[in-house]
């Protein structure tokens, strides 16, 4: 007999606003020492005022392990850059140092996230190899950016060699650009069957059944709205040049409806790669033969409202000089949080926890610290 649970968001904005200007405050005067603390105290907040099944979520990790792993990082790359001084050859191997540990450290940041992440006082944990891992980060991760640079680079000498011949220079654009679409394409879908297929819960395995084909179809729409609103750049950016950039009206005027077309687009990507991912989630004890499908969630997010939300709030954030920040996230997760519904099929009871062994901090601080976030 299938079941289906809402989820809920018990947050409220005044009361994330003491703890948020709290922790801001304290991080502050105490020179970023009690951000380990303002860390915790806002993921619990966030994760104890999620609820679905009259259960809330937990997160559970100690602030002082977390400081020990910033200061240990800290340290690290303190001496590092002291030898560096000394030594001025090792400049020549810290970027590749970076990358060889780069991997390991997202690995090791994952793991121990969802170590101290539980619901029902099972815990989530996070399997990923870590030759996968390499792939992942390194190929999809890393090149991304390179590949950025790299097409641009190659249309600069494009343009000098067809800078007569057109017809040569648009196929040149448009096979870059598709190369890029492709790589984009290709790059978000991984990276998120990479994160949602090595999650667990107890012993249940997530798996994600959303296809390629179908996130070429939603980054495929997204892709011709995003050239649409180059183009009205592009038109704005010749008309100002034929005005000596003068700024008047008119040109501001172009610039937020620029400004509104991206953010919609934002939310369009948003909303259709969330609900394509979540609906096409499920978890699964594999131990059973065939695997068992025990769970599976529903994402009903809306592009319309997201995109109020997001407008709304950066309007907010801004004229409140960021004293309204708190009362945005909270709006934000509750709505996030409220079009979900998870779905059980058959008796929760049999979920049996798998528990992992404690996975310290020194990596996923490391990974804070180079701000990395691969997760959903």
């Amino acid at each position: 007999m299938n079941t289906r649970q809402a989820f809920e968001f018990h947050g409220e904005a005044a009361e994330y606003f003491r703890v948020w200007i709290v922790n801001l405050f304290l991080s502050i005067v105490t020179l970023g020492i009690y951000s380990a603390w303002a860390k915790v105290r806002n993921k619990q907040y966030f994760y104890g005022n999620t609820r679905v099944a009259a259960s809330a979520f937990e997160y559970t990790a100690d602030p002082l392990t977390i400081l020990k792993g910033r200061i240990l990082v800290v340290a690290v790359l303190s001496l590092f850059s002291l030898l560096a001084e000394y030594y001025p050859l090792l400049d020549a191997f810290y970027l590749p140092l970076i990358l060889l540990i780069l991997p390991w450290l997202v690995l090791r940041g994952l793991m121990f996230n969802a170590r101290y992440s539980s619901y029902r006082n099972l815990h989530f944990s996070f399997t990923g190899k870590l030759l996968n891992t390499y792939a992942v980060v390194l190929i999809l991760g890393m090149l991304t950016p390179l590949l950025i640079v790299f097409s641009a680079y190659f249309l600069w000498m494009g343009s000098r060699s067809y800078a007569s011949d057109m017809s040569n220079m648009s196929g040149l654009v448009l096979g870059v650009t598709l190369l890029l679409f492709i790589w984009w394409v290709v790059a978000s879908y991984y990276l998120r069957q990479y994160y949602v297929n090595n999650s667990r819960y107890g012993r249940l395995s997530f798996v994600m059944l959303a296809s390629l084909k179908q996130f070429f179809i939603i980054f495929g729409i997204a892709a011709v709205s995003f050239s649409v609103a180059l183009l009205l750049f592009l038109m704005t950016a010749i008309n100002t040049a034929a005005t000596s950039f003068q700024m008047g009206p008119g040109m501001t005027y172009s610039i937020s409806i620029i400004f509104i077309m991206l953010l919609y687009l934002r939310a369009y990507l948003k909303v259709h790669v969330f609900n394509q991912v979540w609906n096409m989630t499920r978890l699964t004890d594999v131990q059973d033969q065939p695997p068992t499908q025990l769970l599976s969630f529903s994402a009903e997010l809306k592009v319309n409202a997201l995109f109020f939300i997001y407008l709304t709030n950066i309007m907010a954030s801004a004229v409140s000089l960021g004293l309204l920040i708190p009362w945005a996230r909270v709006r934000l997760a509750r709505y996030q949080i409220e079009r979900m519904t998870l779905l059980s099929h058959g008796d929760l009871d049999r979920i049996i926890a798998d528990e992992k062994d404690k996975v310290d901090s020194f990596a996923g601080e490391m990974g804070d610290l180079l701000d990395i976030d691969i997760g959903l």
